[in-house]
This record gives C-alpha cells, structure tokens and sequence, in this order.
C-alpha cells in the first residue's frame, strides 16, 4: 500500500507546482497591466532608475580612472562582478520585493487573509506584487553585463547563458537573505534593523569579494552567501581552479538557500498570533 501511496503524492506535488505556475502567469499579468494603467509615470521612474544605475557605474569608472586596478581586477572584470550584482538584485527587486512589506502585514493583520486562502502564504504575499521601478535597473544591467564580456573578449553563447542563470540564482540569494530578516517580523513584529541589516549586506556584491579580510570574505561566502550572487559566477568566466569550481555551485548554494530561508519564514510564521492577540 506504502508503494501505491507513493506515486499517487508525487502527482499531487506535480499538480500542485503547475497549479501555482499556471496562477503565478495571471498575477503576473494583472501586476502588469496595473503598471501600464498610468505610463508616464511608470516610464519616467523607470528612465531614473537607469540614471541612478548609470550614476553607479560612472562612479566605478572614475575610480578607476584614478587607479588602474583594485588589487589584481581590472575595470571590465570589476564591471562584470559589478553588473552580475545588480542583475541579481533588479530581478530580485521587481519578483520577490513585497517580501519587506511582512512587518507592515503582521502589523496591519493581513497576514490573516493569505491564512485563509487555500495558496502557500509566501507565494501569495510574493506573487501579488511586481515592482514598478526597477525595470530600468534591469536593462542597464544587461547592458552592462553585456558590455564588459565584450570587452573581456568572453561574449560566448555559454557564457551568456550562465549569466543569466547566475543572476536568477543571485536573486534567489537576495531573497533568502530578505525572507529571513523580514521573517523575524513575526518575533519581533517590527523589522527595520533587521531590513537595513539585509540590504547592507547586499552591498558587498557589488565588488570582487577578495579585497575584503578574511572574515569578511568567509561571512559572504559560507553564512550570507552574497558572494554567490556575483563573485563566484563570475570565476566561472573569468577564473580557474578551485575558484572556478566553487563558482559552478552558485546555483547550488541559492537552491539550500533559499530552502532554509523558506523552512524559516514557514517556522516563523507558526507563531503569528494575529491582530489584538
């Protein structure tokens, strides 16, 4: 009978993953269609996200300007690592960003309606919300990660293709990182240090994780992988040996991170007590 049970549950599972798939494309096209109700505004914050990530960019290039390496890096490799790290962090902005609005959810009661509704609660809560503003961001990272393969004469078909795996897993990172922190809102109901804590820890994705000590380098490897997002993919490219490797697990590390950040937020939520409680 156990034999029996078993099939039966894995088509439950795989019915249940296409279910969600086939929900998860009409959330996506009412979010979309709400984004395109009013679009000049929509275009005109998305025009100035491409100039604040413009501003960023110039703002590495001007150091380097001044200094022709930062250790053994030059500017097109920082500019991949760079443009890796904030493909990453766009896409996790536009798909996965209503995961900061927990607190304010615990807060108001609304936890409440994902409760009652027969979908997983992180899927609603993420799901329900695309972005607005981060659009731009995403095209200048393409842009940028498309420019300095160029330049470093690694614009393969597979290499590209990696990129972009690589940046799905880095935004998977992100998550994971921004689900545990804003997960605590259900201990501590409100979560802005832990927040400003997630989004700090970002910011060492933006450069090669070797100009950090040694600490520093082992707590964005092994602890808060955002090295995954950025650095070691890129070794795949641009690396050898044992760094080359350990950039081929990337999408391995994003999987078991977002796995425990998941059992977490699951954990965490069990001791939601609802409003007035």
């Amino acid at each position: 009978m156990g034999g029996m049970r078993e099939p039966k549950l894995q088509e439950s599972r795989l019915s249940s993953i296409w279910r969600h798939a086939r929900l998860y494309y009409w959330y996506l096209r009412a979010n979309w269609l709400s984004l395109w109700a009013y679009p000049v505004p929509f275009i005109m914050m998305n025009v100035a996200g491409i100039v604040y990530a413009l501003g960023s960019v110039a703002a590495v290039w001007a150091l380097f300007s001044k200094i022709h390496a930062i250790g053994d890096w030059t500017l097109p490799e920082v500019m991949l690592i760079y443009g890796l790290s904030i493909f990453s962090r766009s896409l996790f902005h536009l798909f996965w960003i209503e995961l900061m609005n927990t607190s304010a959810m615990v807060k108001a009661g609304d936890i409440d309606r994902l409760l009652v509704r027969p979908l997983n609660p992180m899927y609603q809560l993420v799901a329900g919300y695309l972005d607005n503003d981060d659009w731009g961001e995403l095209l200048t990272a393409v842009a940028l990660v498309w420019t300095s393969l160029g330049m470093l004469g690694h614009r393969t078909v597979a290499n590209v293709f990696w990129c972009l795996l690589a940046s799905v897993s880095g935004s998977l990172i992100f998550a994971s990182i921004h689900a545990v922190c804003n997960g605590m809102a259900f201990f501590t109901v409100e979560t802005g240090g832990f927040s400003q804590l997630a989004w700090t820890t970002d910011e060492f994705s933006r450069y090669p994780a070797d100009i950090y000590g040694k600490g520093v380098r082992a707590l964005i490897t092994w602890v808060i992988p955002v090295a995954f997002a950025s650095f070691y993919p890129a070794q795949v490219i641009l690396g050898e040996g044992r760094l080359r490797l350990i950039g081929l697990l990337s999408p391995v590390a994003a999987i078991l991170s977002f796995a425990f950040a998941y059992w977490f937020w699951g954990k965490a939520m069990d001791k939601y007590q609802g409003v007035g409680n």
